[in-house]
C-alpha cells in the first residue's frame, strides 16, 4: 500500500493542474480499493467573493449523481423488499388522465432506468412550473412528462434523460408514501453513508462547507447549497434527478459498500444478485446498465483504459465517479467546475486524463 501511495501522487498532482488550468475552481478525488480510501483536495472551494481553501471535507452539488447513488439505490431497496418489478409499466404508478401521451402507459421501469424509455432529454420545466404554488409542481411536472412527445421509439436506442428519473422519483414515493429526501435518507442510515444529503442547509450544514456553484441573477447571489438544475430546484429542491449534496468520503464510502457486497459480502438490503440484476443489463448496442453508465467504445469521461464492464456515472455541476467491480477499486471526482459560471467546459477534456491515469496507477498498485 505504500508504493501505490506514492503512486498517487502523479494524481493529485493532475487535480493540482486542473486549478491551474482553470478547468474548475477546487476539486476533491477519492481512490478507494478494498479496506483503504486515498483522499486529496485543490485549489479553492470558492472563487467570490474571496477565495476559500478547498478541503477534504467540502460538500459538493453532486447533480446527476442523484441518479444512480439515491434514486437507483432506493429502487434497488425496494425491488428486494419484493416491492416493485422491474417490468412493471408507469400505467401501474400513475393515474390514466397523466398520460398525454398514452405510449408512456406501457413504458417499465427498466427502460426508464436504462434510459431507453423514448423521453426527450431535457426540457425547461421550470419555466412553467414556477407559475403554479409549490404544492402543485410534483403532479403538474409528471403531467407534463407524460404528455411528452417521444424522441424515439421505446427500446430501440438509448438517449440519456433527466424526465425517466424525475418520474421514478415520484414512483419511490408513491410506492412508500414517504418524501423522497427522507425515504433516502434513511437508505443511507441503514448502510451506514452520513455524509450524502439532500437540502444540506436544512439539516444545519454550515454554508462555508459547501462549494458554491453558479451566479444566479435573479438574486444577484452565487448559488450555494442549494440544487444547480433549475428543475430540481422548482420542486424544493429535491428529485429523482438531482439534489443530493456530498463529500468524496461519503460518495467513495457508498461504492466501497456496493462493492464489497459484489465481492460476496451482505450490506443491509443489498446482495450479489440484486446488483447482477441492475449492473448485467445491457441493451443490445448500448452501453447503460439500470441506473449506471458504462464506458463508451466512441470515447467516455472514463477514458480508453477502463474496461468496457467499468460503471459510473457524470454530474453537470463537474463530479464523476467509475469503478471496476471485478477488479476491486473505484475513484470519485467532485468539482464546482460551474463556478462561477457553467460555460466553462474545460473539464470535458480533463475527466478522461483524470481517469486514466487513476486506472494505470490503480493497475500497477492493486494487489
Amino acid at each position: 500500500m505504500g508504493r501505490l501511495r506514492v503512486r498517487l501522487g502523479r494524481i493529485w498532482a493532475l487535480l493540482r493542474e486542473g486549478v491551474e488550468r482553470g478547468v474548475f475552481p477546487g476539486a476533491v478525488a477519492a481512490i478507494f480499493l478494498p479496506g483503504s480510501l486515498y483522499l486529496s483536495a485543490a485549489g479553492w472551494r470558492a472563487l467570490y467573493s474571496h477565495r476559500e481553501p478547498n478541503d477534504t471535507e467540502t460538500l459538493y452539488d453532486l447533480a446527476s449523481l442523484t441518479k444512480p447513488l439515491a434514486t437507483t439505490l432506493a429502487l434497488m431497496k425496494l425491488r428486494a423488499e419484493g416491492r416493485i418489478s422491474l417490468s412493471a409499466p408507469l400505467k401501474c404508478f400513475f393515474p390514466e388522465e397523466f398520460f398525454g401521451n398514452d405510449t408512456f402507459r406501457e413504458i417499465s421501469l427498466r427502460e426508464v432506468l436504462s434510459h431507453g424509455a423514448g423521453f426527450p432529454a431535457w426540457r425547461p420545466y421550470f419555466r412553467k412550473l414556477q407559475e403554479r404554488p409549490l404544492r402543485e409542481r410534483r403532479e403538474a411536472l409528471v403531467r407534463l412528462i407524460l404528455s411528452e412527445t417521444q424522441a424515439y421509439q421505446p427500446g430501440e436506442r438509448e438517449l440519456y434523460s433527466d424526465l425517466g428519473f424525475f418520474l421514478l422519483g415520484e414512483v419511490i414515493v408513491r410506492i412508500t408514501r414517504t418524501p423522497l429526501e427522507r425515504y433516502v435518507e434513511n437508505v443511507y442510515g441503514e448502510l451506514g453513508i452520513p455524509e450524502l444529503l439532500f437540502r444540506p442547509l436544512h439539516k444545519g450544514i454550515p454554508r462555508e462547507r459547501i462549494a458554491p456553484t453558479e451566479f444566479l441573477p435573479s438574486a444577484g447571489v452565487f448559488l450555494r447549497g442549494e440544487v444547480h438544475d433549475e428543475n430540481t430546484r422548482a420542486l424544493g429542491g429535491v428529485s429523482g434527478t438531482a439534489g443530493l449534496f456530498g463529500t468524496a468520503r461519503g460518495v467513495a464510502r457508498l461504492l466501497s459498500v456496493f462493492l464489497e457486497v459484489w465481492q460476496g459480502g451482505k450490506r443491509g438490503f443489498l446482495t450479489r444478485e440484486l446488483l447482477e440484476e441492475f449492473w448485467c443489463f445491457r441493451r443490445p448496442g448500448g452501453t447503460w446498465a439500470l441506473g449506471f453508465d458504462r464506458p463508451s467504445p466512441t470515447g467516455s469521461s472514463a477514458g480508453p483504459l477502463f474496461p468496457r464492464r467499468a460503471l459510473g456515472h457524470l454530474g453537470y455541476t463537474g463530479c464523476a465517479f467509475w469503478l471496476v467491480p471485478e477488479e476491486g477499486w473505484g475513484a470519485v471526482l467532485l468539482t464546482n467546475r460551474v463556478h462561477p459560471s457553467r460555460e466553462n467546459r474545460r473539464i470535458r477534456s480533463f475527466r478522461p486524463r483524470f481517469f486514466s491515469e487513476v486506472a494505470i496507477r490503480m493497475r500497477r498498485g492493486t494487489p
